[in-house]
C-alpha cells in the first residue's frame, strides 16, 4: 500500500512539473523533431541511403571526433596526436572543434556510428536553442504562453542554424547567446553567477565564436545601459565595472582553454586583413534583401538571416509603433543599421571575424542579426493590438512589392513561385494577427493557428535549405562513403602495428580526407585542421610538399623520396605497385598492400644548422631538397629534354613563362617531352599553370602513355613524383584540357639513386635510437662524433621540453623541426610534451573556480541570514 502510494505521488509530482514547465519543453522538443522530420524526409541515415556528411564535417570534424573516442578508450591522448601532420599539439584541436559539452553524447553510440551521434548533437543542440530562447523571452514577458514559443522555434531553425549545422562546432554559441544576454540583463539587478557561468560556458565551448558572441554581447550591455531610466556618470562606472570583473572570472574558469590555445594561434600567421579592401562592399542591395525571405540559395556566400517570415513582418513595426519609446527606437535602430553595414562593407565584415579573413563562409556572425529582429518582433507582439493593424498592413504590402521587385532583380534567389510562396505566408499571418486582435472569441486558436504556420514556414525553409545544400559538390555524401572503401585497408594497417612495434610513419595512397591517418592511426603527414603547425607548413612547402590552404593543409600526396626517407617515412600503403626505387612489397591485406622503403631515417640524426636555411623561391623546390640532404654532392639534379613536341598549341616564350593556346579548342593539344634516363634516377617535375592565378585542373600529365592524372589541383600544386627509371627512355606528356593558359614554371629533376642512398647510410650512422615513447613522451640514445645539432622530425612547438643526459636543455627550431645542441660523445635523451600555457591556464582556472564558488557560497549565505533577519522581525 505504501509502495502505491509512493508511486503515485512521484507520478503526480511529475504531472505537477512537467504541466509547470511544458512551454520549456516545447522549445526544446518541436525544434528537435522538426529538424529531425526534416532529415527523414530527406532519407538520411538510417531512413535512406544519404547522409549528413558534408564539407569540413566530413574531411575535418569526422576525423578530430574519431579521435576523440580513442583517447575515451584509452588510445590516444587530448595534448598531443603523433598521427597528425608527422605530430601536433593536439589541444587548440580539441578547443576549437571538440571541447562542447554537447560533444559526450557521442558515447552513446558505437564509434562505428559517429555520423549518427553527429546528428544527435546537431538536433540537441538546435532544441537548446529554442530552449534558451524561450527562456530568455519569458523572462522579458514574464509569463509562459505561445508568444515564447513561436519566437523560441524561428530562432532555433533560423537560417543560419539550417545553412551551417554543418559546422557544429558553432552551434554551442545558438544556445548560449539568449544566456549570455540574460546574464547581462541580470547584471543590473546585482546578480551576476548567470553571467559569469554562461560566458564560462562560452569560452570553453568554442573560443572563436565566443569572439562573436562577446562582441555583440558588449553592444547589447551598452544599449542597456542607454535604456535605462536614470543615467549617471557613478552608474555607469558601476556596470562597467560589474561587466568588466564578471567577464574577466569567466575568462579566469575557462583560461585553461583560451591561454593554451592562443598561444598555439599565435605562432601561425593566417591570411592577413587587406587595408585595401577596407570599403568593399560584400553584399549588394538586393542580394541582401532577398536573404530574410524564405528561399534558402546561396547558403555558402551570402548572409543566412533567414529568422521566420512571422518575424520579418513584425520587427519593423517596432520602429513604427507609438507604444514603444522614440531613444529605443533609435538605439535599436543604430545597432540594426550597423549589423546590416557589416553584411555589406567589408571592413566591418572583418571586425565580427576577429581582423581575419575567413576562409569561405563570409558572414558568421548572421546569427545575432538573427536573435536582434526577433527579438524586436516579440517586443512588438507583447504590445500587439488593434491599434497596430493598420501598420502592419502597410509593412505587409511592403513585403509584397519588394517580392515583385526581387522576382526582377534577384531572380536566382527569388523566384516567381518563391515569392507566392513568401506572399502567402505574410497575407495568412497578417489575416490570422486580424482575427487573433479584432475577435477576441477567436484569440486562443487563431494564436495556435499562427504558431503552426510559424513551424509550417520554418520546416519549408529547413527542408529547402539541406536540399540545397546537398546540391553543392562536396556537401553530399552517401553513407556508404563514411568508410574507406578499399578491402583490406584497415586490416593491412593493424597488421603492420603488430609486425613493427618501432616508431615509424605511413604514407596513404589510399585516402578518403586530409585526416585519415587521424582517424585510422597510423604515423602521418598529410593534415587539415585550423590549429595547424604553420611554422611547420611554410617549411614544408619550400620543400615541395603541397599546403594549399597555408596553414590549415599539408598534403603528402606521392611523397618526396629524399626527404620521406629524412622524415622516416618507412612505408606506404597502396592499392597499385609503389613505384619507387628503395621501396619492396612488406606484406598485403586482400587489395591493400604495403611496401618498406629501406632507405628511411629513424626519428632522430644528427645534421648541420646550415641544412635548415632554405631558398625562399617557389622554385627553388629541388634546390632546397640538395640542402636538406647536405653533405657535398647535388642528389636532385636539373633535366633538359633531348626532344620536345607542340602539337595543337601555339606556343609564346617570354622569359620563364610559356603562353600556350590551342589551335584547334576542341582537339587535344600537348607538349609531349623526351627524357634520356642514365643510371638509377627519381624523376620529378614541378608545373605551375594558370592565367595569373592557379590554374587547378588544367594541365593532364602522361609518363611513357599511363596517365599519372590531373595536375596541378586542389592539395597537389608543388613537386611531382613521375616514377622511377633505370638507364631508359621517358616520355612526359603535358595535356592542356583548357583551350588557353600560361606555365610559369616547368621544372624537371632527377633524385640520383646511389648518391642519394649513400648520403642515408652516411647519416644513419648517427641516429637516435629510440628505446621507449609514448604520446607526449619520447626516450632514446645517440652517440654523436662531433658537436652538432641532432635533428627530430618532430614539428617545432615550444610545448616540447627537453633533457640531455638528465639535465634540461633548450629546444632548438630546425627549420618547421625541433632541434638539439649536442657535444660530441653518447647522450640519453628524453623528451616530453606538455601544451604551452596549460599548466598557467589551468592554475589560473582553478583558482578563480574556487574563488566563484566561494563567492557564491557566502553570497547564499549573506541572503539566508537576512532572510531569517527579516522572518524574525515579522514574527
Amino acid at each position: 500500500m505504501i509502495n502505491r502510494q509512493v508511486f503515485l505521488d512521484l507520478e503526480e509530482n511529475m504531472f505537477t512539473f512537467f504541466t509547470k514547465f511544458r512551454i520549456y519543453f516545447a522549445a526544446f522538443f518541436i525544434p528537435f523533431f522538426l529538424l529531425g522530420f526534416v532529415f527523414i524526409l530527406l532519407k538520411v541515415y538510417p531512413f535512406g541511403a544519404h547522409s549528413l556528411l558534408m564539407a569540413d564535417q566530413f574531411t575535418q570534424y569526422l576525423p578530430f571526433y574519431h579521435h576523440l573516442y580513442d583517447v575515451a578508450k584509452g588510445d590516444g591522448n587530448l595534448f598531443y596526436s603523433w598521427e597528425s601532420g608527422m605530430g601536433l599539439n593536439f589541444w587548440g584541436t580539441f578547443a576549437y572543434y571538440l571541447s562542447s559539452p554537447i560533444s559526450i553524447l557521442i558515447f552513446l553510440l558505437p564509434q562505428t556510428h559517429l555520423p549518427e551521434a553527429f546528428i544527435l548533437m546537431t538536433l540537441t543542440k538546435t532544441g537548446l536553442a529554442g530552449l534558451t530562447m524561450c527562456s530568455y523571452l519569458i523572462k522579458i514577458e514574464g509569463r509562459q504562453n505561445l508568444n515564447a514559443l513561436m519566437f523560441s522555434s524561428m530562432y532555433a531553425l533560423m537560417s543560419f542554424t539550417i545553412g551551417y549545422f554543418f559546422n557544429i562546432m558553432w552551434l554551442d554559441s545558438l544556445y548560449v547567446l539568449p544566456l549570455v544576454l540574460l546574464g547581462i540583463d541580470q547584471l543590473f539587478k546585482k546578480r551576476y553567477w548567470l553571467f559569469i557561468v554562461s560566458l564560462s560556458l562560452l569560452f570553453i565551448s568554442n573560443f572563436y565564436m565566443a569572439y562573436i558572441v562577446g562582441l555583440f554581447a558588449f553592444l547589447y550591455f551598452i544599449a542597456k545601459i542607454l535604456l535605462q531610466d536614470t543615467i549617471t556618470i557613478q552608474s555607469i562606472l558601476v556596470d562597467c565595472m560589474n561587466f568588466i570583473l564578471c567577464t574577466v572570472v569567466a575568462f579566469g574558469i575557462s583560461a585553461f582553454i583560451i591561454i593554451p590555445t592562443y598561444l598555439q594561434l599565435n605562432t601561425n600567421e593566417y591570411q592577413p586583413f587587406d587595408w585595401n579592401s577596407l570599403f568593399l562592399i560584400d553584399v549588394r542591395f538586393f542580394e541582401l534583401l532577398a536573404k530574410p525571405f524564405n528561399s534558402g540559395v546561396h547558403l555558402l556566400d551570402r548572409p543566412n538571416i533567414y529568422s521566420g517570415l512571422f518575424t520579418l513582418l513584425l520587427f519593423p513595426l517596432f520602429f513604427i509603433s507609438k507604444k514603444i519609446k522614440v531613444k529605443e527606437k533609435m538605439i535599436y535602430f543604430i545597432l540594426l543599421l550597423g549589423l546590416i553595414l557589416s553584411f555589406q562593407i567589408h571592413g566591418l565584415n572583418i571586425i565580427w571575424h576577429a581582423f581575419e579573413s575567413p576562409t569561405g563562409y563570409l558572414h558568421r556572425f548572421g546569427f545575432v542579426f538573427s536573435f536582434l529582429v526577433i527579438y524586436l518582433a516579440f517586443r512588438v507582439l507583447m504590445i500587439f493590438d488593434s491599434e497596430e493593424l493598420p501598420s502592419l498592413y502597410k509593412v505587409s504590402f511592403s513585403a509584397i512589392c519588394i517580392l515583385i521587385l526581387l522576382t526582377e532583380f534577384e531572380p536566382e534567389q527569388m523566384s516567381i513561385m518563391k515569392a507566392i510562396v513568401n506572399a502567402l505566408f505574410l497575407i495568412l499571418f497578417c489575416f490570422l494577427l486580424y482575427l487573433r486582435e479584432s475577435k477576441l472569441t477567436y484569440r486562443a486558436i487563431a494564436t495556435w493557428m499562427i504558431l503552426l504556420a510559424i513551424l509550417m514556414d520554418i520546416s519549408l525553409n529547413a527542408y529547402q535549405q539541406v536540399k540545397t545544400l546537398n546540391s553543392y559538390p562536396g556537401y553530399s555524401y552517401s553513407r556508404n562513403e563514411y568508410n574507406i572503401s578499399t578491402p583490406g585497408f584497415h586490416e593491412a594497417i593493424k597488421k603492420l602495428g603488430e609486425k613493427d612495434s618501432t616508431f615509424y610513419r605511413l604514407n596513404s595512397s589510399i585516402r578518403m580526407t586530409a585526416n585519415d591517418s587521424l582517424r585510422y592511426q597510423y604515423k602521418g603527414m598529410n593534415n587539415f585542421n585550423t590549429l595547424s603547425n604553420g611554422t611547420l607548413h611554410d617549411f614544408m612547402y619550400h620543400l615541395g610538399y603541397s599546403t594549399t590552404l597555408g596553414v590549415r593543409s599539408l598534403a603528402q600526396n606521392n611523397g618526396i623520396l629524399a626527404s620521406d626517407a629524412l622524415l622516416g617515412f618507412k612505408y606506404a600503403l597502396s592499392e597499385q605497385k609503389v613505384n619507387k626505387h628503395g621501396y619492396t612489397k612488406e606484406l598485403c591485406v586482400m587489395n591493400s598492400c604495403i611496401y618498406k622503403n629501406k632507405d628511411a631515417l629513424p626519428i632522430g640524426f644528427m645534421m648541420e644548422a646550415e641544412q635548415f636555411k632554405l631558398q625562399r623561391k617557389e622554385e627553388a623546390a629541388f634546390v632546397n631538397q640538395n640542402l636538406f640532404l647536405g653533405g657535398t654532392k647535388d642528389y636532385f639534379k636539373k633535366l633538359a629534354p633531348e626532344k620536345t613536341i607542340y602539337h595543337n598549341l601555339s606556343v609564346k616564350k617570354e622569359g620563364q613563362m610559356l603562353y600556350v593556346k590551342k589551335n584547334n579548342p576542341n582537339d587535344e593539344g600537348y607538349i609531349e617531352m623526351t627524357f634520356p634516363i642514365s643510371g638509377e634516377q627519381q624523376l620529378y617535375t614541378l608545373l605551375s599553370a594558370g592565367k595569373g592565378f592557379a590554374g587547378f585542373g588544367e594541365t593532364n600529365i602522361y609518363v611513357n602513355g599511363k596517365s599519372i592524372g590531373i595536375y596541378p589541383n586542389a592539395h597537389y600544386e608543388r613537386v611531382l613524383d613521375l616514377g622511377a627509371f633505370s638507364d631508359e627512355i621517358s616520355k612526359v606528356k603535358i595535356e592542356f584540357l583548357v583551350p588557353e593558359t600560361q606555365l610559369t614554371h616547368r621544372l624537371f629533376y632527377g633524385l640520383d639513386i646511389p648518391s642519394f642512398q649513400k648520403r642515408m647510410k652516411e647519416m644513419r650512422e648517427q641516429a637516435f635510437q629510440v628505446t621507449d615513447y609514448s604520446d607526449t613522451t619520447m626516450k632514446g640514445t645517440i652517440t654523436a662524433k662531433t658537436d652538432n645539432m641532432l635533428f627530430f622530425s618532430i614539428p617545432y612547438d615550444r610545448g616540447w621540453n627537453a633533457k640531455v643526459n638528465g639535465e634540461k636543455v633548450p629546444v632548438e627550431k630546425l627549420g618547421g623541426f625541433l632541434g638539439l645542441k649536442l657535444e660530441n660523445g653518447t647522450h640519453d635523451v628524453e623528451l616530453k610534451f606538455i601544451p604551452e600555457g596549460l599548466v598557467l591556464g589551468s592554475m589560473i582556472s582553478i583558482i578563480s573556480l574556487l574563488s566563484f564558488l566561494t563567492w557564491l557560497f557566502m553570497t547564499k549565505s549573506k541572503n539566508n541570514r537576512q532572510n531569517k533577519a527579516v522572518a524574525r522581525e515579522t514574527e
